[in-house]
């Protein structure tokens, strides 16, 4: 299976599998700062395969209308077009086929080579000729799950297939003052079965969210790779680096299980995530460092990325209570510096402030930190990451290559 086909897998819950609250932050797959990453807690999530048909059709005779199956759409008795369709796609069977601004658009599904399943699919057009979308979903065999694709050479043509389900949109997404991601969503009109409708065009990166009503509650989009116009971008994740941090082990002696060690974890909780919206996966890595406040309580400081960009969090509780979960800002308001390494290479060094005088985290990774307070010596700090106490004023970061960084801290 390849790393597109894993996090396909991951990300898009299949079927009537309904998403769990963490959707988003389950499982993640290793690797060197920028990784493939989906966490998920959906059983039975379907692969997704490559479809063929990616060649440009030359306009064919009219082929006898489908056999079997009611083909819904504005141009479901367009026989010419679905001959077309179903010569560009062996085996398929239309489900929708609509005009758009975009020009045809098509849905189909066709046997896989695995009993039972069906793999589903879109036909779009490009400069007057059919072509099939490069990703298909497998679907239980007789059924249509919720999928979208963009349509137009500007990618401004939202098509969806609501599979009966019902679908609604958002257009964009705001960050509150508690670092929560807020959406309002409304229902879209169907008409036999889909919807298209025009959107403002995605410049590399989308702020839209799509959600079935009822089933799946995911919505698959067909080409979200070809829309960000950088297939790799689409698919890395950023690496996220756990810490244990010193003086962790008596507060952490029962490591939490189930829902309670989602409490510890914020990209588990929906208020944080963005579970049906659909984004570019890549920024600075991140963060989960894992200790203990001076009076014994178990301590999380933790980045999340969204978009390139990302937000700093910081819980604090008694083990067995749940904790609050503070909103330290955005690394970009004052939270990081970047600095450049010695092969030419920029990091990011996060120093977060932390409430109620719980000291500082820092981190940057692979390098040697110190700390001074005031014009006090300089002192190591174990590690790449740590939290420092309260009144540290200056951090020094000294990378493998490379000179030392000192940043001031507020």
């Amino acid at each position: 299976m390849t790393d597109t086909e894993i996090r396909d897998v991951l990300n898009r819950a299949a079927g009537d599998v309904s998403p769990a609250p963490d959707l988003l932050d389950r499982v993640r797959a290793g690797g060197h700062r920028r990784v493939i990453r989906r966490r998920t807690a959906i059983g039975g999530a379907l692969a997704v395969v490559a479809a063929g048909g990616l060649a440009p059709l030359a306009r064919r005779p009219a082929a006898d209308p489908p056999a079997a199956g009611r083909v819904r759409g504005d141009l479901a008795q367009d026989h010419e077009l679905i001959g077309r369709i179903r010569s560009l796609i062996d085996g398929a069977r239309v489900h929708w086929a609509g005009a758009t601004p975009a020009g045809p658009v098509a849905a189909f599904v066709r046997p896989s080579v695995t009993p039972g399943l069906d793999e589903q699919g879109f036909v779009e057009t490009v400069d007057g000729e059919l072509r099939g979308l490069s990703a298909t979903v497998l679907v239980a065999s007789g059924t249509i799950r919720p999928a979208a694709m963009l349509a137009g050479p500007d990618r401004d043509v939202l098509v969806v297939i609501t599979g009966g389900a019902g679908v609604a949109y958002s257009a964009k997404y705001d960050i509150d003052a508690a670092g929560r991601i807020v959406r309002t969503f409304d229902p879209l009109a169907e008409v036999d079965g889909a919807v298209v409708r025009p959107i403002p065009g995605p410049d590399r990166s989308l702020a839209i969210a799509l959600r079935a009503e009822n089933g799946p509650g995911a919505v698959w989009l067909a080409n979200l790779e070809t829309v960000v116009g950088d297939k790799d971008a689409a698919n890395r994740m950023p690496e996220r680096i756990e810490r244990a941090l010193p003086g962790r082990g008596t507060a952490w002696r029962d490591e939490p299980a189930g829902s309670e060690k989602d409490w510890w974890d914020v990209g588990a909780q929906i208020p944080y995530a963005d579970p049906y919206g659909f984004h570019v996966w890549t920024g600075p890595s991140e963060w989960r460092l894992s200790g203990a406040t001076a009076d014994g309580r178990r301590l999380v400081v933790q980045t999340l990325v969204l978009d390139g960009r990302a937000r700093a969090f910081a819980l604090a509780a008694d083990p067995g209570q749940k904790p609050r979960v503070d909103y330290l800002g955005r690394l970009e308001d004052g939270l990081s510096t970047d600095a450049t390494d010695g092969f030419g290479e920029t990091y990011p060094i996060l120093h977060a402030r932390l409430p109620q005088e719980l000291g500082v985290a820092v981190a940057a990774l692979n390098c040697a930190l110190l700390y001074r307070v005031r014009k006090g010596s300089w002192l190591p700090i174990a590690g790449d990451a740590a939290v420092i106490p309260a009144g540290a004023t200056e951090l020094e970061v000294r990378p493998r290559q490379g000179r030392a960084v000192r940043v001031l801290l507020p």
